[in-house]
């Protein structure tokens, strides 16, 4: 009985030993791992800095309108930050899920995804861009612009709170700065004034007309259709007027994205490649692209986008260009990784073989 407790002892510390091994190399396997630049750095540090001047050429214009920085809201002071309500703020927003879209690596993070699809040097790409996110917008368009893409891109001016939802200095003000003092090409194919009904039935009538105004102002086509499929069908009409684009991308979350049935909510932010990854119901644009066996990069759900991708959440102050874990690759020696497992099972074989029950001798006749 005491060889067998003492066996069964020995068995159990293997199994111990093995785990603490397993555990330790976990631990230790950063010290034998090689860093190196991630693919196409060069580009994604171009578009975190052509990001990072867009907004700063933001930034001065609104200062040289003498609109003032809400430095409780906006933190970082980045002006990118919107004011809390509005005549045109359509639906409820997280502060903390703006500031973090101020980070110019998020453009980094679009040429990544961008070339996860495959988009390449002429390719078109299909943009929709809601005014709740407007950092982001300014991100995507500066990553097409390095990549040399050729974006197809449809706006929306209602924006969420803390959004471009201030009616003195709109989506459309933003983009004509940009595209005028920081080199980013913004013409849009079309562009609708969102909220409820993609109509901004939800806004005051007098910010309607000033909206609405503004649009004829900038010459740019105006979708004001209440049905919706009409309406879908009107946007995907000049997505594919010249050839099929390589991808979608869609920047926030506006009625045309996921459409009034859509739960586009619960779709994971990132790269989707097909209906059955999306693993949720999707209307819209996001649907109709995804039947299409086109993919959609989903820029949505800030928190969980920023986890994804290794930026942080809500940083105070904002990182520069280029220090998120995008630019950087991890490289593990495989030979330490061998050795490691190779060990481990030795361990969990001897704690077998000791498992097993011993054969009893025949007994003589």
């Amino acid at each position: 009985m005491a060889t067998l407790t003492k066996g069964f002892e020995q068995r159990d510390g293997l199994l111990i030993a093995a785990a603490a091994m397993l555990y330790a190399g976990y631990l230790c396997l950063g010290h034998f791992s090689i860093a190196s630049d991630a693919s196409a750095h060069e580009k994604k540090w171009a578009a975190s800095r052509l990001a990072q001047q867009g907004m700063a050429a933001v930034k001065a214009e609104k200062q040289a309108r003498g609109i003032a920085i809400d430095r409780l809201a906006d933190v970082n002071e980045t002006a990118m930050i919107g004011i809390r309500y509005s005549g045109m703020t359509t639906t409820l927003g997280v502060l903390e899920a703006k500031r973090t879209s101020t980070q110019p690596d998020f453009a980094a993070l679009a040429v990544d995804l961008l070339t996860q699809c495959g988009a390449k040097d002429g390719d078109r790409i299909a943009v929709n861009l809601s005014g709740s996110f407007p950092a982001l917008a300014i991100s995507v368009l500066s990553a097409a612009q390095v990549m040399h893409l050729r974006p197809v891109v449809i706006a929306s001016l209602g924006a969420s709170m803390w959004g471009a939802n201030d009616p003195a200095f709109t989506w459309l003000d933003m983009a004509q700065v940009i595209d005028e003092k920081a080199a980013i090409r913004t013409r849009m194919a079309a562009v609708s004034l969102g909220g409820a009904d993609d109509l901004g039935s939800d806004m005051d009538e007098d910010i309607r007309a000033q909206l609405r105004a503004q649009i004829t102002r900038s010459l740019i086509p105006f979708i004001e259709e209440a049905d919706f499929q009409r309406n879908i069908a009107q946007r995907m009409a000049l997505y594919l007027a010249e050839g099929t684009p390589v991808c979608f991308v869609n920047v926030g979350g506006n009625l045309s994205s996921g459409g009034a049935k859509g739960d586009y909510g619960a779709l994971r932010p990132g790269l989707i490649r097909s209906e059955a990854e999306a693993r949720t119901r999707t209307g819209g644009l996001i649907g109709a692209f995804l039947e299409r066996k086109i993919p959609v990069i989903h820029l949505l759900d800030m928190k969980a986008l920023a986890l994804a991708s290794g930026l942080p959440y809500d940083p105070v102050p904002l990182p520069e260009p280029g220090s998120s874990p995008i630019f950087r690759a991890k490289h593990y020696h495989r030979g330490y990784i061998a050795a490691l497992l190779a060990v481990a099972a030795s361990l969990l074989l001897a704690y077998v073989r000791l498992g097993r029950p011993r054969k009893e001798a025949s007994p003589t006749r």
